[in-house]
């Protein structure tokens, strides 16, 4: 991040530095169309501050220069567009400006000099806007207007310092307003096209990025047919959730509008079940106007179970109900929410745990979910806002099962005894020693069971969420022992590194059949036809992302690397992936199944996807905002449709 960072600063700074030589280029010079006679050099009061701001310049550019070729060596997605786009327009832009600059110096052609010497700024300040307007990958269309862009300004600029009058005035001046619409058109054009969400449906840099090896026809199928069969073995588990405004009320006196999936209380029920169960759950809407779904989030169900409104099934508006059904047929912790208008929903609180129990019951004496979410300022850690206390027998172990159901990055800790990390994203981690002391990170979506053994003194469960939040587990029948005032030690703690922990055999994976690149940034685009600051995957945003592109039975390598500034916890439906490196450093600990990867600010991770389940699923940033502006796209199974639709009758919103 810091080098991404000192680029786009040495950028910018080169090109106002050089933009202030141009406009500090003035005097009692005389135009181009006096006789060479009178014409005389500069005089050094005037040289000198053009000639410092040059000085200041060149070197804020070769500083540029030189990251962008240090952001090269960590890989091509961080310096692509500076390369081919931005190195260019920067050498054009430096051959001009010290040309320019000698002509004015020697007053041979001071207007001409100064107008180089402009347009050479202009140059290195495309260069440096070519990085948030372009992005990754340079796209030639985008290029050639920003290149023309450059020129008729210059042109712009001579007809003005020249005093070629009004009509060449007008010209360039109109050229650049055609440049400047016709490049928001075409801007326009490519955010509002028919969307590609199905393999086959895009012809951009997604569909080029995948190396499929098993090229064939392949029978279609609709997603709605990829569904739990009727006669799914299990004994069958029944759950009606019903989707409602209500009112929470905080442990402050105040009340808080809310959402929820029944009740009065947040978060939604927690639907507890034995690994085996035929889970059948009928959402109802009661007056949730956008209208609501019901995704499994991190349980891999069948497609059309998903709960995507507008992918897998439409929104169900109020009066409507939904029945979703899914063998539960892998223990462990797991959340749902809504998958309409969810940046919205889940944060007012549509939202709840799934627990998976194992057939063989749950080892520990005392098994707590604790989803942490914030609401009208406060932050709940399961039901309750505030803190909290839990008798717990000394010698007695304890299970929590932490989610972050918040959009931003979570970091706990268990103060006061040793705990390890059992599990993450709902799959065992094998063999993870006890830590003390240090705090784990979840990312937006993430999960994490943490298990101690209860001691003879009191022990805390804390985030960095909220001080006043707090689970207190104290010996039981204590009535003096508490851990009330307390100080906090989540601050100070230093963060567990995930892919070092535990130690078990890697899996032997094969060799892999398909590759994707995933390249998160954020710039300028239309989303939903308006023009916002969006973020995007590979240039683009929903719903025109290609899509990444698998045959059942692939092994894909995925790639994600984010240039932006924002944390991106990327979270895929259906499937779990497993961690083989980040910036290079391969995973040494136990093998690392996720199903939502915070991804930081210039990390680059690679990971495997086996594509058993087919489908049509969502790959989207979890920060739900993200989503809604731009970061979400699809991947797809060849021959897999789907006959729903973004917005239309039901204003299906994915997020």
């Amino acid at each position: 991040m810091a080098l991404l960072l000192l680029q786009a600063v040495a950028g910018l700074a080169g090109a106002a530095l050089w933009l202030a030589a141009g406009f500090s280029a003035v005097g009692p010079a005389p135009d181009d169309a006096t006789p060479r006679s009178r014409r005389s050099a500069r005089t050094p009061r005037e040289r000198m501050p053009v000639l410092a701001f040059v000085a200041g310049g060149t070197l804020a550019l070769a500083g540029a220069v030189a990251l962008a070729l240090v952001l090269a060596g960590r890989g091509w997605w961080f310096a692509g567009e500076k390369i081919v786009i931005a190195l260019p327009l920067q050498l054009i832009g430096l051959a001009a400006g010290v040309l320019g600059l000698v002509w004015w110096l020697t007053g041979r052609r001071p207007a001409a000099g100064r107008t180089l010497v402009l347009g050479g700024g202009y140059a290195m300040a495309a260069a440096a806007l070519a990085t948030w307007l372009i992005g990754y990958p340079p796209q030639p269309v985008a290029a050639l207007l920003l290149f023309a862009a450059v020129a008729l300004g210059t042109g712009l600029t001579w007809a003005l310092l020249a005093h070629r009058g009004r009509r060449a005035v007008a010209g360039f001046a109109g050229f650049l307003a055609l440049l400047l619409v016709a490049g928001i058109g075409w801007s326009w054009l490519s955010d509002t096209a028919a969307p590609t969400l199905e393999a086959g449906t895009g012809h951009g840099h997604g569909a080029a990025a995948v190396v499929d090896a098993n090229d064939g026809a392949v029978a279609s199928r609709s997603v709605e047919t990829l569904r739990t069969p009727a006669d799914a073995p299990g004994e069958v588990r029944r759950f009606e959730l019903t989707a409602a405004h209500h009112t929470v009320e905080l442990a402050g006196g105040d009340s808080v509008e809310a959402w929820g999936f029944g009740g009065d209380s947040l978060p939604g029920p927690e639907l507890r079940v034995t690994e085996g169960d035929l889970v059948e759950a009928t959402l109802a809407n009661r007056d949730i106007e956008r209208g609501v779904t019901l995704h499994w989030h991190g349980y891999d169900v069948p497609n059309g179970e998903d709960g995507v409104a507008g992918v897998t099934q439409n929104a169900v508006a109020p009066g409507g109900t939904f029945i979703s059904r899914f063998v539960a047929d892998t223990a462990g912790t797991y959340w749902y929410h809504t998958h309409q208008a969810g940046s919205e929903g889940v944060r007012r609180g549509l939202y709840g745990m799934l627990v998976v129990e194992p057939a063989g019951g749950v080892a520990e004496d005392l098994d707590l979910s604790v989803p942490v979410h914030t609401l009208g300022g406060a932050v709940f850690l399961g039901e309750i806002d505030g803190p909290q206390q839990i008798d717990a027998e000394p010698g007695s172990t304890v299970r929590l099962r932490v989610a972050n159901t918040d959009r931003s990055p979570l970091r706990v800790l268990v103060a006061g005894a040793p705990f390890r990390i059992s599990a993450v994203d709902g799959r065992d981690v094998e063999g993870g020693a006890e830590v003390r002391g240090e705090a784990l990170r979840l990312g937006a979506g993430a999960r994490a069971d943490l298990v101690f053994t209860m001691p003879d003194a009191p022990v805390r469960f804390e985030t960095d969420a909220s001080e006043a939040s707090v689970i207190s587990f104290v010996p039981g029948g204590d009535a003096t022992s508490t851990s009330e005032g307390a100080p906090s030690e989540i601050e100070a703690a230093p963060e567990l590194d995930l892919l070092a922990y535990g130690d078990a055999a890697r899996p032997e994976l094969g060799p892999f059949t398909a590759e994707g690149v995933l390249v998160l940034d954020r710039m300028p685009r239309f989303v939903g036809g308006a023009p916002i600051y969006a973020y995007t995957v590979n240039g683009q945003v929903f719903p025109h992302i290609e899509p990444l592109v698998v045959h059942e039975g692939d092994l894909m390598r995925i790639t994600v690397a984010n240039r932006g500034f924002d944390v991106h916890p990327m979270h895929v439906h259906g499937h779990h992936v497993l961690v083989l490196a980040r910036d290079g450093e391969a995973a040494t600990g136990a093998p690392l199944w996720l199903d939502t990867v915070d991804v930081r600010p210039g990390e680059v991770w690679e990971l495997a996807l086996r594509a058993d389940n087919p489908g049509i699923w969502m790959d989207h940033c979890h920060d739900l905002e993200h989503a809604a502006q731009g970061m979400m796209m699809s991947l797809a199974y060849t021959g897999v449709t789907t006959p729903f639709e973004h917005g239309g009758a039901h204003a299906n919103r994915p997020e």
